[in-house]
C-alpha cells in the first residue's frame, strides 16, 4: 500500500516538461510489455466501441499494439491495420500472427518517423496519448501528425482511463484538454461512449 502511494506521489510531483530539447526524441516508455496477451481495461473498451466504425475499406493505425488484440479481432473485417510499438517482443508477437493485411514497425510515436507512415487512416487508436510523452512539444507534434495522417472523416480514438493515466514525467489528458488540443489542429472532439473519446477530422465542405 505504501509503495503504491509513493508511486502516485512521485507521478504527481514529476511534471511533463514543456520541451525536452531533443530534435528526434528516444521513447520514454517504462511500463510493462503486453506481448503476453494482457489487454488493459481501457484497450478493451476501445475494442468494444470500434465495430460500428469499421468497413471493408477501413485503414486503421494502432499505436502501442500490445498483444495485437485489435488485429486479431478486426483484421478480417478491414482493408489494412498498421501498428507501431517501442517494444521488440510486441513487434515479434505481431509478426508471428502472419496476418497479410497487418504490418507493424518498431517506432516511437513522438519521433519524426511517425510522419513517414503511409496513411491515410480512417481510425488511429492510441489509448495512452500523453502517458509516456517526453514533453509537451512532442505530445502536440504527435497529435498534429495524427491529424495529417487521418482521412477526411477519420478519427483518433482513446479511452479516458488511458488518457488520464501518466507515468512520472508524462502527461495526463482530461476531456477538456482533449477537446482543446483537437480544436487547435482542426479536429472535433466526440464522446463515442461514456469513456471512449475521439477527435474527428471534418470532411471537406
Amino acid at each position: 500500500m505504501l509503495s503504491r502511494f509513493l508511486r502516485r506521489a512521485r507521478a504527481a510531483w514529476v511534471r511533463c516538461p514543456a520541451d525536452c530539447g531533443a530534435a528526434d526524441p528516444r521513447h520514454t516508455y517504462r511500463d510493462v510489455s503486453f506481448a503476453d496477451g494482457q489487454v488493459s481495461p481501457d484497450q478493451a473498451r476501445i475494442a468494444l466501441a470500434l465495430p460500428p466504425l469499421l468497413t471493408a475499406r477501413t485503414r486503421l493505425l494502432h499505436v502501442g499494439v500490445g498483444c495485437s488484440d485489435l488485429a486479431v479481432k478486426f483484421a478480417a473485417r478491414v482493408e489494412r491495420i498498421d501498428g507501431i510499438t517501442v517494444l521488440e517482443d510486441e513487434h515479434a508477437t505481431a509478426l508471428a500472427l502472419g496476418l497479410p493485411n497487418y504490418h507493424v514497425w518498431t517506432m516511437n510515436k513522438h519521433a519524426t518517423a511517425l510522419a513517414g507512415l503511409a496513411g491515410p487512416y480512417e481510425l488511429i487508436v492510441d489509448n495512452n496519448p500523453g502517458s509516456f510523452a517526453c514533453c509537451e512539444r512532442h505530445f502536440r507534434f504527435t497529435l498534429a501528425t495524427y491529424a495529417r495522417l487521418l482521412a477526411p472523416g477519420g478519427r483518433v480514438v482513446t479511452d479516458e482511463r488511458g488518457a488520464r493515466w501518466r507515468q512520472p514525467g508524462g502527461l495526463s489528458v482530461r476531456w477538456r484538454r482533449w477537446a482543446r488540443e483537437g480544436r487547435a489542429i482542426g479536429l472535433v472532439a466526440e464522446r463515442l461512449t461514456d469513456t471512449v473519446w475521439a477527435l474527428r477530422k471534418p470532411t471537406a465542405p
